[in-house]
């Protein structure tokens, strides 16, 4: 049988407890409510929000605003629900929430009284007693007269000698006092005196070990910068694939690709076949080669012009007189180091003012290196080393490797890009070009450096001091080899974040590089 409800209010921060035992509890704004609230935390105009009623002991809802969303215990609020220890109701759109206990049985309102205390006859008994009857203290008299009298007989010479030796005794120990605490003094300052001393060589030592830190980071950097190129060949190199791809133009009209003409010995004014999508030979198909690195997830870096080539190829500058084909591609591929197979690529998204692009690989093999990227920028300074790994020249830089016959043969019997390119795979031939050199300029938006580097070379990864990469290599100016240019990497995470690429962690000098052992 409920007596009466326990109601926790809760509006944010604000809390308020409250104990009613009326059979009919309104609550609400209202001035007739048993509970008032506060009419900032309630929606406006809303008089009464809920009303219970106890009836047979226990209670209910007996009526609600039915445009408020008002749940009990998770639920949609509903008539003639019984309330029971713990529920709570929750006003949606608001942060009140009201929970409820029921009290059982009231606590008396009055404490019954207290009995007389008794104290037991023969103990008041004496105490009145003693209180009438009127003290005496000649113990305390006949000890003062004694003392009197014996004082009396001492001698004078006697007391004087008592007298000095209490002085001597009370000097005495006064004189040793003084000396320990002098002596504790003394003791104190010493230790104190250690103590500043100890601190003192504490701080040099500390100042010794940072120097010695110092000298060792310094140490370490410089042969890090001495050995960069080494470490991160032997770290990353397995992350850096050539790409590959092939395009083809469509007719926009038709959505068909365009072929070449049959040779009739018509040829356009630049030279070039004719190309329609009624072209009785093969389908014209555009290769490209360049650079990119795989930076964990399965996400793959490189240049926009990379991906999308017909904005500068050459050979589709001379077909515009012949045909206003719309560029399509129709191959993506990641050919990556130690690899016999590669892997298809998918461009995911594409930088609108900086020349980036952010491909996603179509399966992530084991143990792939993750390149770390260098956000934080410290390192990076004109005069600063730099280490850059890609494909400059695509597969003929491979070939020319090779021995003269063997380049030949292998030519002669590959004519077509694609079977070359499987051909260096199974045999694992494709590896990455490392170069080193160093930042000649900086600025907000460009990274020039002097590494060298060549055509399919973009979309390389540059690195910097930190053996992490800086930038994004994606041009190169032929008349000046100072003068290659690279994307700080800082513009390219946006565009993976929206690909959605998560930052693996960063290993520490401790570990091993990152591995991306997630396979898809």
């Amino acid at each position: 049988m409920a007596s009466g409800l326990v109601i926790h209010v809760e509006a944010g921060e604000a809390k308020l407890t409250e104990v009613l035992t009326q059979d009919r509890i309104r609550i609400g704004t209202g001035d007739e409510c048993e509970l008032r609230l506060p009419r900032a935390v309630v929606p406006a105009s809303k008089e009464k929000i809920l009303e219970l009623a106890r009836a047979n002991g226990h209670y209910r809802i007996a009526d609600f605003d039915p445009d408020l969303d008002i749940t009990h215990n998770g639920a949609p609020l509903a008539s003639d629900s019984p309330i029971n220890d713990g529920d709570e109701v929750r006003i949606g759109g608001t942060a009140l929430t009201l929970q409820f206990f029921s009290i059982k049985s009231l606590p008396p309102a009055l404490i019954a009284e207290r009995r007389d205390v008794h104290v037991v006859p023969f103990i008041e008994q004496a105490a009145l007693e003693a209180a009438a009857t009127e003290r005496r203290d000649d113990a305390k008299v006949f000890l003062r007269e004694f003392t009197r009298e014996l004082i009396r007989e001492i001698s004078p010479v006697t007391k004087l000698f008592i007298l000095t030796m209490t002085v001597a005794l009370v000097g005495g120990l006064l004189y040793l006092g003084f000396a320990a605490y002098r002596e504790l003094r003394n003791s104190r300052r010493l230790i104190n005196d250690q103590q500043a001393r100890l601190l003192e060589l504490q701080q040099q030592l500390e100042q010794n070990s940072q120097q010695l830190t110092q000298v060792e980071r310094s140490n370490r950097a410089l042969l890090n910068s001495q050995s960069l190129a080494t470490k991160v060949w032997s770290d990353y190199s397995a992350g850096v694939c050539m790409i590959y791809g092939v395009y083809v133009l469509v007719d926009p009209n038709s959505n068909r690709p365009l072929r070449a003409a049959e040779y009739r010995g018509e040829e356009n004014v630049n030279g070039h076949p004719l190309l329609s999508p009624e072209g009785g030979g093969s389908v014209a198909e555009f290769w490209f080669t360049g650079t990119g690195f795989h930076v964990g997830g399965g996400y793959v870096l490189t240049n926009r012009h990379v991906v999308q080539p017909w904005s500068s190829d050459e050979r589709l500058t001379g077909l515009q007189g012949s045909t206003a084909g719309r560029p399509r591609l129709v191959k993506l591929l990641a050919f990556f180091p130690r690899r016999s197979q590669p892997i298809a690529l998918r461009v995911r998204q594409v930088g609108q003012r900086e020349d980036i692009a952010v491909c996603r690989l179509e399966e992530v093999p084991a143990n792939m290196p993750v390149l770390p990227l260098d956000l934080e920028f410290d390192s990076v300074a004109v005069g600063r080393p730099v280490v850059m790994i890609g494909y400059p020249s695509g597969p003929d830089r491979i070939l020319a490797a090779l021995p003269e016959p063997e380049a030949s043969s292998i030519r002669a019997r590959y004519t077509s890009l694609d079977a070359l390119l499987l051909h260096l795979a199974s045999r694992n031939l494709i590896t990455p070009l490392t170069t080193q050199g160093n930042i000649t300029d900086l600025s907000v938006r460009r990274i020039a450096y002097d590494a060298r580097t060549a055509e399919g070379g973009s979309g390389a990864p540059v690195f910097g001091p930190s053996g992490k990469v800086i930038g994004i290599n994606f041009a190169i100016f032929t008349e000046n080899a100072a003068s290659n240019f690279a994307i700080p990497i800082r513009y390219a995470v946006p565009l993976l974040e929206r690909a959605g690429w998560s930052a693996p962690r960063t290993p520490t000098d401790d570990e091993p590089p990152t591995k991306d052992r997630s396979a898809r």
